[in-house]
């Protein structure tokens, strides 16, 4: 693609930044590379918040030169506004040549054994009820949430999200030590991470002793942190990075 930005360092400067873009310049890509495919079935995921989206299951096809199996469906009200059904052929692009998306259903190519997709009314994780909650104005802002606080799921998910990057970053702490400590009971909540000792996760398989102390000197290292970063890592509906 090409950038386009202002040609005048001043008003570049004064025109300021939203997150990392700069308002004084603007990015136009080359259309999206595209490529059809079958959605063998609808899946769905419970996020941290509890909010439960579908997922289409694809067969394997090849974007831009990456393989592309799933694709967010974001909520029931995009399934209706693609008029997707399970089976149906599909296009696909990777938006921003990155994120798997699709575009357009293709219902000339139906052979009829397609089925329509229904959220589930339990929480595919814990069994829990689900209720319909409107978080902004309109259709578009009403999601389906578990209303278990409790579900695994959603712990696990506050926590890595606690411990990301742009929230905590506590370094060594990532993904897969941080479900090794969760399955073995030791962090259920963020205020656990602190409680943690060189002898906890020296238990766990693949974590040696120095590892361990290292580790927990990254966590103690994040007891203090900017205050931006503190309430991002908390998780709140509406509030984001920036």
């Amino acid at each position: 693609g090409i950038v386009v930005q202002v040609n005048e360092e001043d008003i570049f400067h004064r025109l300021g930044v939203v997150g990392k873009a700069p308002r004084g310049a603007v990015a136009y890509k080359f259309a999206p590379r595209q490529a059809t495919t079958v959605v063998e079935d609808i899946i769905v995921q419970v996020g941290r918040t509890g909010a439960l989206t579908p997922v289409a299951v694809l067969t394997p096809v090849e974007v831009g030169g990456v393989t592309i199996t799933r694709s967010t469906l974001h909520n029931v009200d995009e399934i209706r506004r693609l008029g997707l059904k399970i089976g149906d052929t599909v296009v696909v692009q990777r938006a921003g040549d990155v994120i798997p998306q699709i575009t357009e259903v293709l219902p000339k190519l139906r052979s009829g054994a397609e089925r329509d997709f229904r959220m589930p009314t339990k929480c595919p994780n814990c069994g829990a009820k689900v209720v319909r909650q409107q978080i902004a104005a309109g259709e578009a802002g009403i999601r389906i949430v578990c209303t278990n606080s409790r579900c695994s799921t959603q712990q696990l998910r506050s926590l890595r999200h606690f411990t990301s990057k742009a929230a905590l970053n506590i370094e060594g702490l990532g993904p897969k030590i941080l479900g090794k400590l969760f399955a073995a009971g030791l962090v259920t909540e963020p205020a656990d991470v602190f409680r943690l000792t060189a002898g906890d996760l020296a238990a766990l398989p693949g974590l040696g002793e120095k590892s361990a102390a290292n580790l927990i000197q990254s966590i103690q290292s994040r007891r203090r942190v900017r205050l931006p970063r503190f309430v991002y890592s908390l998780g709140i509906l509406h509030v984001g990075e920036q």
